[in-house]
């Protein structure tokens, strides 16, 4: 009995090993399937080779990416399979390391060229890749690189700042452009540095059009010079909001003042530097268009040089011309920058004088304009002139209702002025 128990305890302990065996083989099989099925499936593309780097193991995602069905990978070099041949010798490096993570150019079977980055674990024999198609990250690297490049070296001087208007970087023909500004424009805002205050940008804001673009000239001051500016600045959105300004700065410095001297010569003068006729005709309109909407006064003197005639024969047209430069430059001397002196003919000028609140301005006005015109020019060492004038005045809206009435005004003013002093010299 003895025996007979001993054989069913053995018999029982046997069948146990067996079953927990065959458990155990059933669980290995299960995570082999389930690795398996994990492998295959996997979003990303899983290849296996051996130690001669010959693929064992290809997944679906590596069929997808490279165009090779399993049959057509399977025994083949993956370096000669997907390979370009510019990065071969790179690859084969990077495989003969126990792990590695590399970039590198791979061809499909369509002869598609692939940007990938690849992740690789040695296991004794055996090599699992991994790669990922980084194509489209690597092109929008390399236009991030060439736009860089091309605006590093544009001639044109930019610069960038972030969302809060902080300039963040300015390109070498910025710095060109405004040598002064290397140390100081970085971290400032473009409001501060463009025009002044970040009040100032604010205020031009509303200005900006469809394509949000402000575009403009500034006056800029650096040691030793004066420059101007042509601007464009591009206000750049991401999702509604403000992601950078964008400034692109020339330097029209001489063109602006050859368009000033230009605009200088047809609007004045050339001998006495007064306003010419037509620009005095503008201003006398646009005096009488604010008197009107402000209920102010313009006058308007008519000043006629006695005997002028006379110092021309006598001392030469030269001393005429200087004593006319003169007396331009004494009735600049005392009067207001808003006020007009205009150079009406040969030896003739008319002044606007205009925003008259009180009619003792008037009277103030017209004795420094005296006063200046009496004052002596120094012709030459030898010669020393005083002007006398004949003075006319007109107002508005008092003695005319229009420009060419106030002028024929004050020429008839004159001309009655100069007729009592001949009668007063008899």
């Amino acid at each position: 009995m003895i025996i007979n128990a001993f054989l069913a305890l053995l018999l029982f302990v046997l069948a146990w090993i067996s079953f927990s065996t065959i458990r155990k083989l059933k669980n290995t099989l299960s995570q082999r399937e389930e690795i398996a099925s994990l492998f295959e499936n996997a979003p990303t593309a899983m290849i296996v080779i051996n130690s001669s780097n010959r693929i064992s193991q290809w997944n679906e995602a590596a069929h997808v990416m490279f165009g090779y069905t399993r049959a057509e990978a399977l025994g083949k070099d993956i370096i000669d399979l997907i390979v370009s041949l510019s990065d071969r010798t790179h690859v084969a490096a990077v495989l003969a390391k126990a792990s590695s993570v590399s970039k590198h150019f791979n061809t499909t079977k369509d002869k598609e060229e692939l940007f990938c980055e690849w992740h690789n674990q040695r296991h004794s024999d055996t090599i699992i890749c991994t790669a990922q198609d980084i194509t489209s990250s690597k092109k929008v690297l390399d236009d991030l690189s060439k736009r860089s490049t091309a605006l590093e070296s544009s001639g044109e001087a930019i610069f960038y700042t972030n969302h809060k208007g902080l300039i963040e970087f300015a390109n070498h023909s910025f710095f060109t452009l405004c040598p002064s500004a290397q140390n100081n424009i970085i971290n400032s805002h473009i409001g501060d540095y463009l025009f002044g205050s970040v009040q100032a940008m604010n205020a031009i804001l509303p200005q900006f059009d469809a394509n949000n673009t402000w575009k403009g000239t500034v006056h800029k001051s650096y040691p030793g010079v004066e420059k101007v500016f042509s601007i464009v600045i591009t206000a750049i959105y991401n999702r509604n909001r403000l992601f950078s300004y964008v400034a692109n700065l020339h330097d029209i410095t001489k063109i602006s003042e050859h368009v000033h001297s230009l605009t200088h010569q047809a609007h004045h003068d050339p001998l006495t530097g007064a306003t010419n006729r037509s620009a005095m005709d503008e201003r006398l309109d646009r005096a009488i268009d604010h008197a009107k909407a402000t209920e102010t006064t313009v006058a308007l003197f008519f000043i006629d040089l006695n005997d002028f005639k006379l110092v021309n024969d006598t001392n030469g047209h030269e001393a005429g011309d200087k004593l006319l430069s003169g007396v331009a430059s004494n009735l600049r001397a005392c009067l207001r920058n808003s006020d007009t002196i205009a150079r009406f003919g040969g030896d003739e000028f008319v002044i606007i004088n205009e925003d008259i609140k009180i009619k003792e301005h008037i009277e103030t006005v017209y004795k420094a304009v005296q006063a200046a015109i009496n004052e002596p020019i120094v012709i030459s060492s030898s010669l020393v002139i005083t002007a006398k004038a004949s003075i006319g005045i007109a107002q508005y809206p008092e003695d005319a209702p229009d420009a060419q009435s106030l002028l024929k005004a004050a020429d008839e003013s004159m001309y009655l002025a100069k007729k009592q002093k001949k009668m007063g010299n008899l």
